[in-house]
């Protein structure tokens, strides 16, 4: 179905004439444009690219610099980059040497492998290893302490995951959603069943028989090699400002640094069954299973391989691995039929993104499509199916940070034309193929959407994106519904602060006092429920205005919000009763009940929000 579908929709593919090693000098002109104008456009200090063919790396070019006060340039076989979780490779690739000798399965209890910690039984069906490459294990998001500033968050692997075990939020194998922590895990098995500490243990196993020697997993990295890690960079007011080195403490899911040209050795080995230069390090049954598919949404999505990323793209096989940090960005993709693939990697915090519109740029120019519109007609009733916000399944759904499930939800909605406007980054358009496949009116890309029993829909894929799944939105998790009431809220409290006061005041200078006005009790107790709320959100804000400190771990003003939230919740028992008190008497005027009735909603609705996002108590 979906060879048919691409079949029907992009008549007139170009399949790839090969052989780049006759005419390296085009391929070098067209990466020195290509990224160049990338660093120029993103404020980017420095890039590093390695292409494979074959069995031999056809070229490396450093591009920039890895130090930009000392104009030092990048080196595609010297500079390391760090590469953020194109490491997850070396842990599946580690995984399935262990698979290969017969030490551990792939579809057991991954229970049985640990004893220093275990993964919680929520459900029926335990988690396996597959489960665990696949990204498909069940796990919600975690983020919390997820990098560090120094070493004193680095502790062994499974005193880390025993503190921070991620929740269960659904069974395996139902939908995937990328987990760093799941990989973790994993790598924890690879120590367990070993013996040995993992970044020895890639050392021993991968690194040294492929001679990869400018490779590692240590933080720092080691003195022979400290002098030629890249500095990473972040843009302030238009100048590339150095940042600090970024401790990943669960380092085999993102903590490796590397250079171009180690990276084009490890692509050569996946592409040659596992061996290249004389060093093995995995028999080709071993890779061509690796290389296969093991999780699919969709027949019309790309499925997940084992560790490995189905990044199909304008109908050829593309796999590999994205990867960043907060300064670093990489790309290690190579195209399986066509012996090909190439390395990429920035230093600077803009080329969050970039190596996305790399490979779909580098396969626009080297695989080409034409892309025509199918001659699939909806209903406006049908379409109407579809329309709602959308919402990545990869979120924390039991911690403080929930709260970055409001981070980029798609909507989607029905146009005059008879086709879909998805609108996230950037607004697209999709015409139907088929009763739940929508293909892009540009491109190659498809959206899929998911049905229940009742014809509801519930999910929507991005064909090119195995590793999350996006739900339909109810009314109650919806960014609009929490901004109204939001808005409502504050209102009111800022009502409440400025008028009672005010009043007061007033009345205190003219001396004129009035019986039916509320109690001094009831007043204060809800202005104090007023400024707790307020000044919850003014001291959380300021914490979430640079939202990836969080990543660190809880800031301590985070933590005094957090307690101006949990009174402001006590104070609103008390405003309860004293409504009740307020209504049940004749002595009060209509407007300072209906005032206090208006404000007790407020606050109710206020610790339901905030209970939503984790925000009530000390949930991290």
């Amino acid at each position: 179905m979906k060879k048919l579908l691409f079949f029907l929709i992009f008549l007139g593919h170009n399949c790839f004439a090969g052989n780049f090693d006759t005419d390296t000098s085009e391929l070098q002109s067209y990466f020195d444009g290509l990224i160049t104008a990338h660093l120029d456009n993103n404020n980017i200090a420095g890039a590093t690219v390695s292409f494979v063919q074959g069995d031999s790396l056809l070229f490396s070019k450093g591009y920039g610099y890895a130090d930009v006060a000392d104009d030092s340039p990048v080196s595609p076989d010297k500079t390391l980059f760090r590469i953020g979780s194109v490491s997850k490779l070396f842990v599946w690739t580690a995984i399935m040497q262990l698979y290969e000798e017969g030490r551990l399965e792939l579809d057991t209890d991954v229970n049985n492998y640990l004893s220093e910690f275990s993964v919680p039984g929520n459900y029926e069906e335990p988690i396996t290893l597959k489960d665990i490459m696949t990204h498909s294990a069940g796990f919600e998001e975690y983020i919390l302490g997820l990098f560090a500033k120094d070493t004193s968050a680095m502790k062994p692997l499974g005193e880390i995951l025993g503190e921070q075990m991620p929740h269960r939020v659904r069974p395996p194998g139902i939908f995937s959603s990328y987990s760093n922590h799941a990989t973790a895990i994993a790598a924890s098995v690879v120590e367990e069943v070993s013996g040995m500490a993992f970044n020895e243990y890639v050392e021993a196993n991968i690194l040294e028989p492929l001679g990869m020697k400018n490779t590692t997993f240590r933080q720092p990295v080691p003195e022979n090699i400290e002098g030629n890690l890249s500095k990473g960079y972040n843009s302030e007011d238009g100048e590339l400002k150095e940042k600090y080195f970024e401790y990943v403490p669960l380092y085999p899911v993102g903590g490796a640094s590397s250079t171009g040209e180690d990276m084009a050795v490890f692509m050569l080995a996946f592409l040659h069954g596992g061996a290249y230069n004389g060093g093995r390090i995995l028999d080709s049954a071993t890779v061509s299973l690796m290389q296969s598919p093991a999780f699919q949404h969709s027949e019309n999505v790309n499925p997940m391989c084992y560790g490995l990323m189905d990044m199909s793209y304008n109908n050829v096989k593309v796999l590999g691995h994205g990867g960043d940090t907060f300064w670093f960005h990489s790309l290690f993709a190579f195209i399986p039929e066509e012996q090909i693939g190439f390395f990429v990697s920035f230093n600077s915090q803009g080329g969050g993104g970039t190596y996305s519109m790399i490979l779909e740029e580098f396969m626009d120019e080297y695989f080409p499509i034409e892309p025509e519109e199918p001659e699939y007609t909806m209903t406006e009733d049908n379409l109407s199916r579809f329309e709602g916000d959308y919402r990545a399944n990869r979120y924390p759904h039991h911690r403080i940070t929930k709260l970055m499930a409001l981070d980029g939800d798609t909507k989607i909605s029905a146009t005059e034309d008879g086709s879909l406007k998805v609108k996230a980054d950037k607004t697209s358009y999709y015409s139907p193929a088929g009763s739940l496949t929508f293909v892009n009116k540009k491109n190659s890309k498809i959206i899929e959407f998911k049905e229940d029993e009742e014809g509801e829909i519930t999910h929507m894929f991005r064909g090119q994106q195995p590793i999350v799944a996006y739900e339909k939105v109810a009314l109650s998790g919806k960014t609009s519904f929490h901004r109204n009431i939001f808005i409502f809220s504050l209102v009111v409290y800022i009502i409440t602060l400025l008028y009672w006061p005010l009043a007061y005041f007033i009345r205190k200078e003219y001396n004129k006092p009035i019986s039916s006005h509320l109690p001094f009790r009831y007043k204060f107790t809800g202005w104090l429920a007023s400024f707790l709320f307020v000044a919850f959100l003014v001291i959380f804000s300021g914490v979430m205005s640079d939202s990836n400190q969080i990543v660190f771990g809880v800031p301590y003003a985070a933590k005094v919000a957090l307690s101006f939230s949990l009174a402001g919740t006590i104070a609103t028992v008390l405003i309860v009763f004293f409504n009740y008190k307020i209504w049940a008497s004749n002595k009060y005027s209509r407007w300072g009940k209906i005032h206090y009735t208006a404000l007790m909603v407020a606050l109710l609705l206020s610790i339901w929000q905030l209970s939503y996002w984790n925000l009530i108590g000390f949930q991290y």
